[in-house]
């Protein structure tokens, strides 16, 4: 389950699609739990996230497109 979701985050990520994004953030929490998503992204993507990646995906966050 935690890999499909992986995929699922590396897909919005990769096709810079931000409803695809909340989507998965929505899933992943309501599934997993908040604590686990955090700690997924944290220690999931940190490593093949590049700047611009990262930097976009805080932008989500924050509802503002970058």
């Amino acid at each position: 389950m935690t890999i499909a979701l992986l995929q699922e985050l590396l897909l919005a990520l990769r096709d810079n699609d931000s409803n695809a994004f909340k989507a998965w953030l929505s899933l992943g929490i309501e599934r997993l739990g908040e604590p686990v998503v955090i700690e997924l992204m944290l220690d999931g993507l940190n490593p093949i996230l590049t700047t611009d990646e990262a930097d976009r995906l805080v932008g989500w966050h924050l509802g503002v497109s970058l």
